[in-house]
This record gives C-alpha cells, structure tokens and sequence, in this order.
C-alpha cells in the first residue's frame, strides 16, 4: 500500500496536500465550530451564525468560481484548442440569459444541483489523483470512488434534510433546493421516509467498498493511503457537520473547504504556465525553475483581483443583468474545470 511518507504520493509536496487537500474539511469544520453555534431547534439557519461569516462564505466562494479562468482563457496551450468553447458559448448562454426569463430561472435551477455535484466530483477527482500516482490503472475503481464521493460528501447533508420539522420543510426545500413549493406540501412525506433506507444505503455501500477494494488489493491493486485519508476527513467532518449544525452552517462549511482545495490545486498546475507568460513578455527565466515569478503572479495579482470581484459580485448581483453575468461565470466554472480535467487526462493517458 502507498505510504504517506513516500516521495512521490503527492500532488505539490508533502504538508502542502495534507494542508490544503486532505485535512481542508477539517479545517473548514474548526472554522465553522469556531464562528457558529450549534443549531438547537432550528435546522435551516441559526442566528448564532454571524452574518459576516455568511457574507465571507460566499465571497471565497464567489472568488474560486472565477479563478477557473486562469486555467482556460490564461492558459494558451488549452485556450488555443478550443477556443470556441471558451469564448462564443459563454456569450450565446450570457445573451441567451438576458432574452429570456426562463432560460436565466432554468440556468439558476441547473447552477444549484450542478454546484452539489461538482463539488462531489473535486474530492473524487483528488482521491483517482492519488490512486494514480500509487501506480493503478485510471478506470479500477473509478465508479467504486465516484459513489463513495457521494456518500461521505452529500448524502448527510440529504440525511439532515429529513430532519426538518413540518413548520420549516416547505420554505426550507423551496428556498435551498429550488423544488416548487406545491410539491413540496404534496411529497414532503416522502422526505421523512427517506432518512433510514439513505442511512441504511450509506452504511452497506461502505461495507461494499471495503469488500471490493479489498479483493482489487488482492490482485495487485495499490490502494492509496492519501486518498482514504481524504475520504475518512470528508465523511467524518461532513458527518460531524450534518449531526450539530444548520443546513447554512453545512453549505459555509462545504464551501469553505472546496474552494480553499480548488485554489489551492490551481496554483499548484497553472504556477509554471503564469511563468511562462512573464518569460515570453520579458525573456525573465526563473530561478532553477521554482515557478516563482508563477507564484508571485498568483498571489499578488490574480488572487487579490477574484476577492475585488467577487465582492463586487457580492453587492450586484439583485442587478438583473448582472447576475445573469454572475450566474454565467458559476455555469462556466463548473464546466471549464471538469472539461479542462478530461483534457489533460486524455494528454496524459
């Protein structure tokens, strides 16, 4: 099995990914027990939690989102290929947007559950990193790791919502989970009924997980110490945090530690490109090839500028045209990032 202590297991270097990968949610979770308080009776969002949080929450979130531009429109060597796809169809969606109410509330309805399902997909992609640097095929135990994803990362969060006392179910599910509220007070029985098969779901699918990795282990698999380490910190935090706190506190806490992990791998795969940038405008080589001038780009220019605008963000997005700006640039994250992931899978492979 792959040892922690192995040169070669990380992604950037050894306490840099047990920081800021493996052990993010449990800082996100020292956060969130640090700001917030315990939610009591009131499941959907707790007056204890300080709006300040919520607005800090959201700006880092906000700020990640557009950081993805760094690897699709500043990134030449991806930019160039497909250039098409990262110009002409954020356009045609911004414009389409604009024309039409139902394309903006189909496009807010699509950014909610797409939201869920990327930040699922970032922890899986992280732990097949990991299981490919131990020397496994990319596809064994791929669809194993997708479903676990799900499980340690939404499905407490899809527990917690069972919970939700018959005064809250109906504003909370129409609110959160953009579901019309008229079905709501039709099925919202059916909610309730959910949470023991989903917990009873969550537990076999564990024990299925372990029984089949452990017969992969016995035909020569290696399984990846770093990425069960990932995956035990997110479902136990993720768990924590559905068990004690609020819905709200639960999506901050999500957030928290997805976004400082994306920001985190972004700096990490896109330092020598912003190297190379300065290198062909000024014919400054960096030092020993550390990627310096890389990372002074990140953080004092790129880094500052996504905080500025999602601030911005923050106070325009009532403006109805600008927030169908704003919603374009969450759209687009979503699919650049996981398009931009293929790519380079496929240029690797």
């Amino acid at each position: 099995m792959t040892d922690l202590t192995k040169k070669n297991w990380y992604i950037n270097g050894h306490k840099s990914d047990i920081a800021f990968i493996i052990l993010c949610p449990l800082i996100a979770l020292v956060i969130v027990s640090l700001v917030c308080g315990p939610r009591g009776d009131n499941y959907v969002y707790s007056t204890l939690t300080p709006v300040w949080f919520a607005v800090a929450a959201s700006v880092l979130t906000h700020a990640h989102v557009l950081l993805v531009f760094t690897r699709s429109h500043m990134n030449m060597s991806v930019f160039k290929r497909y250039k098409y796809r990262f110009t002409l169809v954020p356009l045609l969606l911004l414009v389409s947007m604009w024309v039409s109410n139902p394309m903006f509330l189909l496009m807010g309805f699509v950014g909610v559950y797409w939201d869920e399902w990327h930040s699922i997909m970032q922890t899986f992609g992280f732990g097949r990193i990991y299981d490919g640097k131990a020397g496994n095929p990319p596809l064994a135990g791929r669809k194993l790791d997708m479903g676990m994803a799900f499980v340690m990362g939404l499905l407490p969060h899809l527990v917690l919502l069972t919970y939700l006392p018959k005064t809250q179910v109906n504003g909370a599910f129409e609110e959160y989970l953009s579901v019309p509220l008229t079905i709501v007070k039709q099925y919202s029985w059916l909610v309730t009924g959910a949470r023991i098969p989903m917990i009873v779901f969550g537990i076999l699918y564990a024990a299925f997980y372990i029984i089949s990795y452990r017969k992969l282990i016995k035909n020569g698999y290696q399984y990846s110490k770093a990425k069960f380490a990932l995956f035990a910190v997110t479902g136990l935090t993720t768990i924590t945090v559905a068990s004690v706190y609020t819905i709200a506190d639960g999506v901050f806490f999500g957030n928290i530690y997805h976004a400082l992990q994306y920001i985190f791998i972004v700096m990490v795969t896109e330092r020598s490109n912003l190297s190379e940038i300065v290198v062909k405008k000024t014919a400054v080589t960096p030092v020993n090839k550390d990627y310096r001038i890389g990372l002074l780009i990140f953080f004092l220019l790129i880094v500052p500028l996504i905080f500025i605008l999602a601030g911005f963000r923050q106070i325009t997005e009532s403006w109805k045209y600008l927030a169908a700006f704003w919603l374009m640039t969450s759209i687009m994250h979503f699919w650049f990032d996981g398009f931009i992931w293929s790519v380079r899978r496929q240029d690797i492979n």
